[in-house]
């Protein structure tokens, strides 16, 4: 699973690099953060594709209800591509509210007995790496899911627990992501692990 990225491309850079036009000024990117802190971080959506957003990690559907939104949010940091079409907390926004989460790179980690040992995770041409995530607006705050896949070769060795691994989208693929008229069998076309030749990996101190 996903619960730990850096994001630390200051927004201007991003804009620049993602061909938006506009980006929140009062913004201080996170060099490195856990999703169960439920940071606000830079998103782009179908709606609106041109400008950079902050949204708050873990998603809480527009349906929740106030004394079991914080429990759902810790819940919902990642959503599986193999359930997202059937579990209540996704299946609307799957189809309708897909997004792009804009980072640097993302942590996991390898267990070897008792030790755990700290990758860092990036794209081989050091661009913006581009997350596949779904969204929902719960009391006017947007808040999103990271979608996850079965692991690729590499990472299947660096998460060698759960063999999992989030949604990286290629340049290709990742405005064709937010298209808002992709059908189901197009959308689940899309969630497939990244070509692992494709990706960087480090291991990182602890």
């Amino acid at each position: 699973m996903c619960y730990t990225v850096n994001a630390k491309t200051p927004l201007a850079e991003l804009v620049e690099q993602v061909r938006a036009a506009q980006a929140p000024d009062d913004y201080t990117p996170p060099s490195r953060v856990s999703g169960f802190a439920h940071p606000l971080l830079p998103v782009i959506t179908e709606d609106d594709p041109k400008t950079i957003q902050l949204f708050k990690w873990g998603l809480i559907p527009a349906w929740a209800k106030e004394e079991k939104a914080a429990e759902l949010a810790k819940m919902t940091l990642n959503a599986r591509e193999d359930t997202i079409f059937e579990k209540p907390s996704f299946k609307d926004s799957i189809v309708n509210h897909r997004c792009l989460l804009l980072i640097d790179g993302f942590y996991e980690w390898r267990h070897e007995g008792k030790a755990k040992i700290p990758y860092y995770i990036t794209l081989t041409d050091q661009k913006p790496l581009a997350l596949g995530c779904i969204y929902s607006v719960w009391k006017n705050q947007p808040t999103f899911s990271i979608v996850t896949t079965a692991a690729n070769p590499t990472m299947e060795y660096i998460h060698n627990t759960k063999k999992r691994m989030p949604l990286m989208l290629s340049h290709q693929e990742q405005r064709r992501w937010i298209d808002p008229e992709l059908t189901k069998a197009e959308i689940k076309e899309l969630m497939q692990p990244l070509d692992e030749s494709l990706m960087n990996t480090e291991v990182i101190e602890k």
